[in-house]
């Protein structure tokens, strides 16, 4: 009986997961396309991946799966069998199976944010990884990776160990590589490889009093005006990063966050102060802070290496604690320095019935905080 039923024109023009019969399969990821052989063993189902169709053609995969049926019609795991060697599948490199990942979850995501934070860290972060097979991975690589922002970046660091890990969860689960993971590993082997990192709490910050003769080193640059903003406004890295011209009403010198590019998921809004606007600089639209690729922000390790360069201490993310530390000293009240920071420390049943923002309170702080960073007072 004949058992293919695909044609060459077939699987050019396939937009959908096609089957050849008998187990074989193209399937899309993405952009991109793989042949995948599915079968069941000892009452599992498995799925072994052929390779990419750009480097598999269809008489290619179609032998490929002929060797798995004549292993497991032996009694064979085509797994573990050495006659058939995981090279031989043309197994996909991490930055190629990283981008595929991207674009079949992006649609689940919220909002273009979360998008934009996965590819930084699978592009940027995990760069050293692109170029390896995911089945060639191994916790060595990872820790190399990692070692450069683990302690100055924590939030970065641990975002990057978890999309990396979940990148390769699915090259286990679509039998591409062994298991286990070697981006899972416990609290302990990680302290072992890479040492203690800073609670989130307990980064090192900059003192107040050294605020002023810091901000007036700052230059007029893209950078220098992005760390501007977000120490005059007390906000969170990818906040100010991301600002776009859209979220800024200079009628009512209001800053409105949305829901989206918050870390909780609600609307975030800023009084804008004098020197904010100044800082702003001409209206214009889409992202306030261009990075050299016109169609991204500029970047985190930017915004870091000036703060370093012009002699401050602590991180760009210590700032915000630098700010909340001079409204404890100068007496500003909790209920209106954290919503300054985007915090929200009230019991859901008081969200409930008060539910201002403070806004008109919180411009009065604001502008006392931007004259002592300025010097204007």
């Amino acid at each position: 009986m004949a058992r293919y039923k695909l044609t060459a024109g077939m699987v050019k023009a396939a937009k959908g997961p096609l089957g050849d019969g008998g187990g074989l399969w193209l399937m899309p990821r993405g952009d991109k396309r793989y042949w995948v052989f599915i079968f069941q063993r000892h009452g599992r189902r498995r799925e072994m991946g052929l390779g990419p169709l750009n480097d598999v053609t269809l008489a290619e995969a179609r032998d490929k799966a002929d060797e798995v049926r004549k292993l497991l019609h032996g009694g064979r795991d085509p797994f573990k069998d050495a006659s058939f060697r995981v090279s031989d599948r043309r197994v996909p490199l991490f930055g190629d199976y990283a981008d595929d990942y991207i674009k079949d979850h992006a649609a689940t995501w919220r909002g273009a944010k979360t998008e934009i934070g996965w590819r930084s860290s699978l592009e940027v972060h995990a760069k050293g990884l692109r170029k390896l097979p995911v089945d060639e991975i191994r916790r060595a690589d990872i820790v190399r990776v990692l070692k450069p922002i683990w302690h100055d970046k924590v939030e970065t660091a641990k975002k990057t160990l978890e999309r990396v890990a979940s990148v390769l969860d699915l090259a286990i689960d679509m039998e591409l590589r062994p298991g286990p993971n070697p981006a899972r590993f416990d609290a302990k082997a990680r302290e072992k490889a890479l040492g203690t990192q800073a609670a989130a709490g307990n980064r090192e910050s900059m003192p107040y009093a050294e605020l002023p003769a810091f901000f007036a080193k700052i230059p007029d640059t893209v950078t220098g005006r992005a760390l501007r903003l977000l120490t005059l406004c007390g906000n969170r890295t990818a906040e100010a990063r991301f600002a776009d011209w859209s979220e800024i009403d200079l009628a009512t010198k209001v800053w409105t966050i949305p829901a989206d590019r918050m870390k909780e998921p609600r609307e975030h809004r800023i009084p804008l102060t004098g020197a904010a606007i100044v800082t702003l600089g001409e209206p214009g639209t889409g992202l306030v802070f261009k990075g050299t690729r016109r169609d991204r922000p500029v970047g985190e390790d930017t915004l870091l290496k000036l703060l370093k360069k012009i002699g401050g201490k602590g991180t760009v993310h210590g700032l915000r604690t630098t700010f909340r530390t001079w409204t404890q000293d100068h007496g500003y009240p909790d209920e209106l320095a954290e919503p300054a920071l985007a915090h929200d420390k009230r019991t859901k049943v008081h969200r409930t019935y008060a539910r201002s923002d403070v806004l008109e309170r919180r411009r009065e702080m604001m502008q006392a905080w931007a004259d002592y960073c300025t010097g204007a007072k």
